[in-house]
Parts: C-alpha cells; sequence; structure tokens
C-alpha cells in the first residue's frame, strides 16, 4: 500500500463525473443523529432476544458475523410482518452535511446510490429546491427495470436516487413500496458472505453496470463490515474507472488526508494496521487481485469536513436534532413479544450461521419451555430445529427419532409449514442413510403441502430434490421431470440462480445417457447466467460438468483443461474444499486418461477386453429367492431408464437364470454380465457379479449399478427399500 502526495481535490475534480455509493454512516453525524448498524443492532437484540442469549449475540455482531439485514428478517419472519422497524428511519427529516453534498453532486450530474432507508438526500435535494416532479427515487423492481440507464434520466433533467436495499415509500410520489422492501429484506438477509447483489436480485445488474460505466465510484460510509452483498458486487464490476474509498477518521481533517494507493505490494502491510483499517484494506486488496479495475484509493478522512470543505455554499442545515428515542420506539412496537420467540431468535441467528452447538442449547432451552408451558407446537419446533443438528452430526437415527415425535403431536396438523419442515427433515436423513424410497416419499409429502400452501420457492427445492434423489438412482426420466418442473416456476418466479443450478443438473443427467448436444446445450445455459450473476460457485460446476461431458466423450486432454480453470476459479474465491475437490476430478481424469488408451470409445471398435469381478455382502435378512427377484427387477428398468432420451437405438435387455442363483445379464453387446448369488448359510450370503469392461461407458454403467446395489443390500430385506 503506497501513500500518494494526492490530495482530495485531485481525486474528486468537480469537472469529472462520479457514482457515489453511500451506507449507514453518512447518516450518522448531526442533526440527522440517525444509529448505524451496530448501536440499532444492539437496541435490536436487547428489546428481542432472550437475557440469557445477548451476550452471544452482541459477541456475533461485534465480530461482524451478523449482518443488519440477516436479523431484521429473522425478526420479521418472528414478530414484525410489516417491518415497522423501519419506520423508524423514515421519522427523521433532517440532513446532515453528507447529504447535501450528495444532493450537490446530483444536481451537477453525479449518480448516487444508497443502502440507506431513510429519505435524508431527498430532503436534501427538496431544501435545496429541487421540485418533488424531478425528484425519482428507484426501489421497487419494476423501477430497476424501468430506469435501468441512467443517463435517459439525466437528459430529462431528472434528479434519481437508488435505494438498492430498498424503502417504505417512495419520497416524492407517496407510493407505498413496502413490500418491495420486504422482499429486498428477504433476498439480502438470508444470504451467505460472498454473495452479490446480481445473485440476490438479478434485476438490478444492468442499472449497476450503467451506473458505473466508465466512472470513478467513490465509497462513502461504510466500515467494510457490514455489507456482505455490496463488496462481492464490487470485485466483478469491470467498466469502472477507479474506486475511491473515504475511510471514516475523525481526526482527520480536509488538507491532512492520508490517500493510500492499493497495489500488489498492499497484502504486506495488513499485519501492520489496526483491525477497522485492516478490514477495509483487505477488501480493497481483493478488488484489486480481480485485475477489473486499474487504480484503488483509500483516504483516511472526516467525511464531514470533506463535504465541508467541497461544497461552495452553506447548506441550509437545521439548527435542532432529530430526537426520536430508539429504545422507547422499539418498546413500544415490540413489547408483547414472548420469551419462546426470545429464545427462537438467537436460535434462527445461530442456525443462519451454522453455529450447532448454539442451536442445539437454545433448542433444548425452547423444549424445556414449551414442556412447561404446555405449548405444543413450539415442542415440535424445537424437536424439529434438534433433529436438524443431529443430521449436521451425523446422528440420523436421533434425528428420525425426534422428527417422528414431533411428527406425532396432535396440534402438528394446524402449521402446515412445520409439517412440511419435518418431511424435508425426515428427507434429508433418509438421504444420508441412503434409504432412497423413504427420502422419496418424504419430499413428495412435503411438497404436496407447499403446493397446497402456494408456496412456489419450497415447491422448487422440493424438485430439485426429487431430481438429484433420482439421477442418483440414475432414474433419469424421473429425475428429469422434477428438474423441468422446478426449472418452469424458477422462470416464472424470476429465480435465476436456482434456474442456473437445475440448468446444470439437467446437463449433467443428459451427459451420463450420453446425449451430448442436450447435456452441452443445459451447461451452456447455465454457464451464462453464471456470468450474469457474477456466481462463480456456479461457474465452477458447470465448468465440471463440460470435463465431464468431454471425459464421456474421449476428449481428456479438454477435460483436465476445464478442471484446471474450475480449480483456479476455486482458488481465486477461497474454496478449499471446493478447490480439493475439482482436484480430485483433475486427478481422476488423468487417470482415466492412462487406463483406458487401448479401449474403445463409446461408437468404435473394441481392441480388447477385460472381465471384472466383485462382491457385494448382503444383509442378513435377505433369503436368495428374495435377492434373485430383486435384482430381475431391476435390471431391465434400469437400463431401460439409462437408454431413454438417448441417441443411441433401443436394444432388448434380457436376464435369464441359467442355473439356481446364476443369473445372465446381456443389453446389447457392450453390456453383458453374470451375477452368482452365493449363500454360505443363512445370515451369510453375497452376489458375485463378473462383468465385461468392453468400453468406457460400459465400465462406468457397471460401476453405477455395483455400487447402487452395495448400498440396497446393506439394508435389512425388502421392507426397508418400500418405507
Amino acid at each position: 500500500m503506497k501513500l500518494t502526495t494526492l490530495k482530495i481535490n485531485d481525486l474528486l475534480k468537480l469537472s469529472k463525473k462520479f457514482t457515489f455509493l453511500v451506507g449507514a454512516g453518512c447518516s450518522v453525524s448531526a442533526p440527522s443523529c440517525l444509529p448505524a448498524g451496530y448501536p440499532m443492532m444492539k437496541a435490536l437484540i436487547n428489546h428481542t432476544c432472550a437475557q440469557s442469549e445477548i451476550n452471544d449475540m452482541l459477541e456475533l455482531m461485534k465480530l461482524g458475523k451478523l449482518r443488519f439485514e440477516a436479523l431484521v428478517e429473522i425478526i420479521r419472519d418472528q414478530i414484525d410482518e410489516n417491518l415497522k422497524l423501519i419506520d423508524y428511519y423514515n421519522q427523521c427529516d433532517k440532513p446532515n452535511i453528507q447529504h447535501f453534498f450528495l444532493a450537490e453532486m446530483i444536481k451537477s450530474g453525479n449518480f448516487v446510490m444508497t443502502t440507506n432507508f431513510d429519505y435524508l438526500i431527498e430532503y436534501a435535494l427538496k431544501h435545496l429546491e429541487v421540485p418533488l416532479e424531478e425528484i425519482v427515487p428507484v426501489i421497487t423492481k419494476e423501477d430497476f427495470e424501468k430506469f435501468a440507464d441512467p443517463y435517459e434520466q439525466l437528459n430529462q433533467r431528472k434528479k434519481s436516487v437508488y435505494k438498492i436495499h430498498g424503502s417504505t415509500k417512495n419520497f416524492a410520489t407517496q407510493e407505498n413500496t413496502r413490500d418491495s422492501l420486504v422482499a429486498t429484506i428477504q433476498a439480502f438477509g438470508s444470504n451467505k458472505e460472498g454473495e452479490n447483489v446480481f445473485q440476490l436480485e438479478p434485476f438490478k445488474r444492468p442499472l449497476f453496470e450503467n451506473i458505473t460505466k466508465d466512472r470513478s465510484l467513490v465509497v462513502m460510509g461504510y466500515s467494510g463490515s457490514d455489507d456482505f452483498d455490496i463488496v462481492p458486487t464490487l470485485k466483478i464490476l469491470k467498466n469502472v474507472q477507479k474506486i475511491i474509498w473515504i475511510n471514516y477518521q475523525h481526526n482527520i481533517e480536509m488538507g491532512k488526508e492520508q490517500i493510500y494507493e492499493i497495489n500488489d505490494n498492499t497484502f504486506q502491510s495488513l499485519d501492520k494496521l489496526d483491525r477497522n483499517l485492516k478490514k477495509v484494506t483487505q477488501i480493497l486488496f481483493e478488488i484489486w487481485q480481480m485485475k477489473n479495475i486499474s487504480q484503488i484509493y483509500l483516504i483516511n478522512l472526516n467525511t464531514e469536513k470533506m463535504a465541508e470543505g467541497l461544497l461552495e455554499i452553506k447548506p441550509p442545515i437545521s439548527n435542532e436534532n432529530f430526537s426520536l428515542d430508539l429504545n422507547d420506539y422499539l418498546y413500544n412496537i415490540y413489547q408483547d413479544v414472548i420469551e419462546l420467540t426470545k429464545n427462537y431468535i438467537p436460535n434462527r441467528t445461530y442456525h443462519a450461521l451454522d453455529m450447532y452447538s448454539n442451536v442445539l442449547r437454545s433448542s433444548k432451552n425452547i423444549l424445556l419451555i414449551a414442556d412447561k408451558e404446555k405449548y405444543h407446537i413450539w415442542k415440535a419446533i424445537a424437536l424439529n430445529d434438534i433433529a436438524e443438528i443431529f443430521i449436521s452430526q451425523g446422528k440420523y437415527e436421533e434425528a428420525l427419532k425426534n422428527l417422528e415425535e414431533a411428527f406425532e403431536i396432535p396440534t402438528i396438523s394446524s402449521n402446515p409449514y412445520l409439517k412440511s419442515s419435518i418431511f424435508n427433515n425426515m428427507a434429508l436423513a433418509y438421504t444420508a442413510i441412503r434409504d432412497y424410497p423413504a427420502a422419496i416419499k418424504r419430499y413428495k409429502a412435503s411438497l404436496e403441502i407447499d403446493k397446497r400452501m402456494g408456496d412456489p420457492k419450497k415447491q422448487v427445492a422440493s424438485h430439485n430434490n426429487l431430481g438429484h434423489l433420482y439421477n442418483t438412482q440414475q432414474q433419469f426420466s424421473e429425475a428429469l421431470k422434477h428438474y423441468n418442473e422446478g426449472l418452469k416456476i424458477a422462470e416464472k418466479l424470476g429465480l435465476l440462480k436456482i434456474k442456473g443450478v437445475i440448468l446444470n443438473n439437467i446437463g449433467n443427467i443428459y451427459a451420463a445417457q450420453r446425449n451430448y448436444s442436450e447435456a452441452r446445450k443445459r451447461t451452456g445455459e447455465a454457464l451464462n447466467i453464471s456470468e450474469q450473476l457474477g456466481n462463480p460457485s456456479l461457474k465452477i460446476a458447470c465448468f465440471c460438468n463440460f470435463a465431464r461431458i468431454n471425459e464421456y466423450q474421449g476428449n481428456f486432454q479438454e477435460a483436465v483443461k476445464l478442471y484446471e480453470e474450475a480449480s483456479m476459479i476455486a482458488e481465486m474465491i477461497g474454496e478449499r474444499e471446493t478447490k480439493n475437490s475439482v482436484l480430485d476430478l483433475l486427478n481422476s481424469a488423468k487417470k482415466k486418461h492412462a487406463e483406458t488408451k487401448n479401449m474403445i470409445d463409446e461408437h468404435g471398435i473394441s481392441q480388447g477386453k477385460k472381465k471384472i469381478k466383485q462382491e457385494i455382502i448382503c444383509h442378513p435378512k435377505w433369503n436368495s429367492n428374495e435377492i434373485k427377484n430383486f435384482l430381475k427387477g431391476f435390471i431391465k428398468p434400469f437400463f431401460d431408464s439409462f437408454r431413454d432420451s438417448l441417441n443411441w437405438q433401443r436394444v432388448e435387455t434380457n436376464c435369464n437364470e441359467l442355473k439356481p442363483n446364476l443369473l445372465e445379464i446381456s443389453s446389447g453387446d457392450n453390456f453383458k454380465a453374470s451375477i452368482y448369488i452365493v449363500e454360505e448359510n443363512k445370515k451369510k450370503k453375497s452376489i458375485q457379479i463378473e462383468w465385461e469392461e468392453r468400453s468406457v461407458v460400459a465400465r462406468q454403467v457397471w460401476e453405477g449399478i455395483t455400487n447402487q446395489l452395495t448400498d440396497l443390500f446393506k439394508k435389512p430385506g425388502l421392507k426397508s427399500l418400500n418405507k
């Protein structure tokens, strides 16, 4: 990091054009006096959380693990459906010097985006005698689509304020935009760190790109620790000239500002910085590493003094401070919160942060209170949550025990959403123990409830999960049916991220079926979505899928290149586990290449065939006749499913019994095997399979069959498969 001799006027020459990105810090100074993220979160935690959980919640806030929007979403779900909390910001009508500075920037042809819920920039414009009809707050999805070209508004002499995280109403028209705010809070509250604005709300991308293209982006009012979505967005913007990050420092006045230029050596300076400055510098260095922006500056400066120094005329700032007491306001809107809810708000917070020991502790506490107070639904909720933790810990039997107990509570029928969640968790547990028929049954039960309740987002999730289970069992027709159902709903709702995931899954199935044209088409569509959203995780999955297609076609060199590129992306975004998984696939591709040099491809002529012998140990509860009949019923449907939607000609599949306990299987010339059921005694039975490795495809198919049969015969007999 290089300390320059530049001054703020060198970077913010008013003759140039800028886009300002404004955070909560700009509304803290008098006379606005609105609480920043931390003070507001602290007050919320004290008013809505159980006394026993407050310290843990405050610690999460201090560590930057709990973000404002995530806490607001949890509170909304439990006690504040209409987000009365956000109305607190609407009460303030006293813009400070920074709001007037931003208003003047808008009047001068610059653009301003803000994540703030208040109307203080709009009030500043009004105080500067801008007519209401010229002020255009951009809030809703329709607004972002209509006003995606900021230059069009500029040419019409409009003064636009782009409210990235929404607002309860349109300041100029008084239109109620609360529904849009609720949707935005849900999108921005639910995400994990590292997702950008475009992944969460894709319709905002055109505006972001247009408003920053060929301009310098000035960031104000951000500490760098409370906006998970904005920072990842900055990393993928490509046409920004410069980033100028104003880091508020109370004691540094105009003329004494410290201006640092971020460069390749910045990383070496990080350990020498204090905690707050280190966080911001780390963010800017990560943006620099993307190599999309040529110049990035960090400026330590009192932002109020900067605004005051850059304004030529003193604005009409109020002499009175905004004085609505936050604690009084929260007490009035949250005075009837019961103790169970005060325990459940921290519980949901811990759950969102994968803090399983905390979830387990608080869920057990909720269970005790629910038992004592005879709140049966709360008991079911606690049992369901405890089961989720057991699933995460690999304790599947304990999880199912809790879920069955929750399901037996009589009042559960009055809460279909909880019932659906219980079915989902049952399905997860059964999937983990590879009891796929039982998992499918529960997912379908959950899906039926979600259809009755008109919950399309959950329907998409259930269809995707069912598609995965059928795909795992190589029942490709059923898998495609559910994936396509989920895809229709995702397209209708505009859920671009899940649409990309499902398209990639469909591409994976077509690849397994050797329908390569469709596989490449669907995977390509998913890859386009990953580019559109700036979603590196989806991009990695698409590259791996393309690599797999190339493997199937014998193009190992191309497959290796794609796996290497996927690995590089995983390393760039810090996904070590993903990178390791990709490297495993890469090494496997190299190994297969070496192994199959002398083998035929799927359409060629064999230069020799190899016989592979495998043994499957059966659970003692299986008898020989059950094994034999099950195999006969399994083989033909397996190959029929395998060949569905395939470009190959359908051939007959035969499973003949040559003598007792010996089966001969053939499906065309490429798939041949013999299966012998060995019964040493009543308690010890095994299946000896010998198949011919006539091609790469034959090997992959027989390996899939034996893996699946190994899982199935581990279970205790036919009854366990019919759950």
